[in-house]
């Protein structure tokens, strides 16, 4: 039998069946391509071939043109730069919004990275290049290594990157490109801005700016927190928990950043478009009170990505090495932790002495000296209510004879004997009790009527080398505070120079009193002449005695607040004055730089009213852009700038009256200024004022080259009341008007003041002609530049042009009489 075709030539016969009419068979890989290459993935062309652990074929995948890698096979050419609060597609999103911090840059890293803003990189294959074209910013791996122009290799990734901003009002970008070669043209981008954070604290305004960041609370007021979303747009439709934490120091963050509230309930805060008014949070409405010590110092976190810890992305108050994020404050007037004890003693002829101490000094170190000088006709067995005060608060304070009778040089040289007696004999005063337990470098002067004039006295005489103390010197008194005190000498020779000067005084005052028909009674010419730090705390319905306890009661006026009134308000002011210059509670100073209706301290009556005013030393940095002492003519400023106005009676003066009479004359326009009255006072200012019904306003050009405020803080200016004017007796009330910055491209932003509380009305004190009114009470406004910066207004702070007061029905008070000074922007 002959064999078929098929069964003597089956291949060919099948090759032949198979291809039929297809032409030349496909090649691809197979098994033999596979031979040695056990695991492997290599290129065929546009082909990724993979084998098996066996070496046979695995498979093949079709990759893009130019996108295969042996090894790899086919590449994805994905990168990603993710960011928290930034949508990936969206386009159109500002960016990430970085918060400037102000830590010091040699902190460690682990304690800056807490403020960061943290974005990560993923990429499919191959490393990433990082580069940031932002000014002001800096951008960190996990170990703190500076990225920028730095390859992330692939086995890094994905990584977590850190920004830091360091400055405020900058805008660039963070690129990341993918860095294999056949991915070379891919790129990722985030935009960045950089702003200054106001805080997060505070309180809700029912004008614009709508909330004021502020870091002292009275520990029964509500607590609130707010961001802006025009500062902060990236935040919108974002939440976050709302914790009160205890503070921590930056080291102590960075060891446990975990979050334990202090409210009882962890608010949330979700942020939404519009203003800042939709955008705040109560989270305590009810605080619990401050025990023993004078504050409570918190911190305030955000917690936006809802891990219980402060985290990078995270916003926080607080997070610094010398202040806390906030205060809370308990009643100023109350006594402090420590027991006391008093001791009476003399050192011979005008050396008797009354010392007030904490119980418990072996236990507290060194200690703080308070020395109280009182008056003439007084006596300075006066004094416990303020001895005791302070020194339950951890003060030594010491009460001693003064000789005052003859004159202010005799009660100065019993002031500067006194403290030294003190600093020289503590080994035998009261046994010794107090050896060992003062620090002759933090001394601070109290003096009351004469014995207020003589401590200012006995400041100069050392500074001037007219006397030499043996156990301290200039440098060794850091604070001077005067009761109502006399003005016998010239201020040249009863001058505090640069000492941190406070001045206490009552508008009811029937010696002292501060009316221009005395020379020697116009206290407020001291505080004219200081050139350090000073601080006004004028009371009214208070008299001259109120401030001891036995003198008699020779108040004047109307609702006369009476003696322990009186005293609550010096033990409050002078604990937060005491405090806040020795730097143990830093935020105790803002009871004396803000509006007493805006912060007042909290044990005091609700009638009580009180004048502060506040004022930087001259100025390092900043502007003063007018203090009305250089340029006589109210149509140029101090700077240099142009003065414009269409307001009513625009005069600039000394801020003395006159005619010594109070009652409003045209002919004299500085009616009621008390601040100068011989050719040795200094201070000068202007007056204004608009009836009803109008609109007026005062312009000062800021000049070229003066204009870059974004550094700066404040906006300040103190400003009064025209006692007995037509307009201030019509308006029976506190005033208030709108200040507008203006920048370079036009922009204006404004502000009525009132929003925090008006200048006081005169005291209705009767005598020196007709009408109601004592002497013009100065009060200091202070205005954060931040306030003109907020609700999406493009103000730009580093050109600002021109400040304006905005006067009339629109912007504050119907009408009214003003007079201002120290017109100036600083830190």
């Amino acid at each position: 039998m002959i064999p078929s075709l098929r069964a003597l030539f089956p291949l060919p016969l099948l090759l032949l069946a198979a291809c039929d009419g297809c032409g030349a068979p496909p090649v691809g890989p197979s098994d033999d391509d596979c031979d040695g290459r056990a695991g492997e993935i290599f290129c065929d062309g546009d082909l990724a071939v993979s084998c098996d652990q066996s070496g046979d074929l695995g498979g093949s995948e079709e990759c893009a043109e130019g996108l295969c890698e042996d090894g790899t096979g086919c590449l994805e050419c994905d990168l990603e730069l993710a960011d928290l609060f930034v949508a990936e597609d969206d386009e159109e999103s500002i960016g990430a919004v970085l918060p400037r911090s102000d830590l010091d840059p040699e902190l460690d890293f682990e304690i800056r990275r807490l403020t960061m803003r943290p974005v990560t990189v993923e990429a499919s294959t191959g490393g990433v290049l990082v580069a940031l074209d932002a000014a002001g910013v800096a951008v960190y791996d996990e170990e703190g290594n500076d990225l920028d122009g730095v390859e992330i290799s692939q086995d890094s990734l994905p990584a977590t990157l850190y920004l830091e901003a360091t400055a405020s009002g900058e805008e660039g970008a963070l690129t990341i490109s993918h860095q294999h070669a056949a991915c070379a043209d891919l790129q990722d981008s985030l935009r960045l801005r950089t702003v200054t954070l106001p805080g997060l604290a505070g309180e809700p305004l029912a004008a614009f700016p709508h909330f004021s960041f502020v870091d002292a609370f009275n520990d029964v007021d509500e607590l609130w927190a707010a961001v802006d979303p025009a500062r902060l747009p990236d935040r919108v439709g974002h939440s976050a928990d709302v914790y009160l934490v205890e503070h921590k120091s930056p080291d102590e963050w960075a060891a446990d950043a975990g979050l334990v509230d202090l409210t009882g309930e962890v608010e949330s805060l979700s942020l939404v478009e519009g203003s800042i008014s939709g955008n705040e949070v109560l989270f305590w409405a009810a605080p619990d009170g401050v025990s023993g010590a004078v504050s409570q110092a918190l911190d305030l976190v955000l917690d936006f990505d809802g891990d219980g810890a402060l985290s990078p992305g995270d916003l926080v108050d607080g997070l610094a090495q010398e202040r806390a994020g906030l205060y809370l404050f308990a009643d100023l007037a109350r006594p402090g932790p420590h027991a006391v004890e008093q001791i009476q003693y003399s050192g011979g002829q005008w050396m008797g002495q009354r010392s007030y101490y904490p119980a418990d000094i072996a236990d507290l170190g060194e200690l703080p000296v308070v020395v109280i000088s009182h008056g003439n006709g007084h006596d300075y067995t006066w004094y416990d209510y303020l001895g005791e005060h302070l020194a339950s608060h951890g003060y030594l304070a010491m009460s001693h004879q003064n000789n005052t009778g003859p004159g202010i040089e005799t009660a100065s040289t019993t002031t500067l004997q006194n403290t030294d007696y003190l600093l020289g004999n503590l080994a035998t005063i009261g046994d010794g009790v107090l050896a060992g337990h003062l620090d002759a470098g933090r001394i601070i002067w109290i003096g009351h009527s004469r014995g207020g004039e003589g401590v200012v006295r006995a400041y100069d005489r050392i500074r001037d080398g007219q006397y030499n103390p043996q156990h301290y010197s200039a440098g060794d008194i850091l604070l001077i505070s005067s009761i109502a005190p006399t003005v016998f000498n010239s201020v040249l020779d009863s001058d505090p120079h640069d000492v941190r000067y406070h001045l206490l005084a009552g508008a009811s005052d029937g010696d002292v009193t501060g009316g221009p028909d005395c020379v020697q009674c116009q206290f407020f010419r001291i505080a004219a002449a200081a050139t350090g730090p000073l601080a006004v705390t004028y009371v009214q319905g208070a008299g001259h005695n109120d401030f001891n306890c036995c003198g008699f009661n020779d108040a004047q006026g109307p609702a006369q607040i009476g003696r322990t009134e009186a005293q609550q308000v010096a033990m409050s002011y002078y604990l937060a004055l005491i405090s806040w210059t020795l730097e143990e509670q830093p935020a105790a100073g803002e009871f004396l730089q803000r509006l007493y209706e805006d912060l007042r301290p909290s044990g005091l009556a609700a009638s009580t009213v009180v004048a502060n005013v506040f004022r930087k030393a001259a100025l390092d940095e900043g502007l003063a852009l007018d203090d009305f002492q250089v340029e006589p003519e109210p149509g140029t400023s101090t700077a240099g700038g142009e003065v414009a106005y269409d307001a009513e009676g625009v005069e600039e003066d000394s801020l003395g009256d006159g005619d010594a009479r109070l009652s409003w004359s045209p002919s004299d326009p500085m009616n009621g200024m008390t601040w100068t009255v011989t050719a040795q006072d200094r201070d000068r200012g202007m007056v204004f004022e608009w009836a009803d019904g109008q609109e007026a306003f005062v312009e000062w050009e800021v000049p070229e080259g003066q204009g870059d405020w974004s550094e700066l803080s404040v906006l300040s200016f103190r400003a009064c009341q025209g006692s007995r004017h037509p307009n201030t007796v019509a308006l029976d009330g506190s005033l208030s008007f709108s200040v507008t910055l203006l920048d370079g491209a036009g922009v204006e932003s404004t502000v009525d003041f009132g929003a925090w509380g008006g200048l006081s009305s005169p005291y209705k004190r009767t005598g020196l002609g007709g009408g109601q009114g004592w002497a013009n009470e100065f009060n200091t406004v202070r205005l954060p530049l931040s306030a003109f910066d907020t609700d999406g207004v493009a103000l730009d702070l580093s050109e600002i042009t021109a400040v304006r007061f905005e006067l009339g029905g629109p912007f504050g008070s119907a009408m009214g009489r003003v007079g201002i000074d120290d017109l100036e922007v600083t830190p």
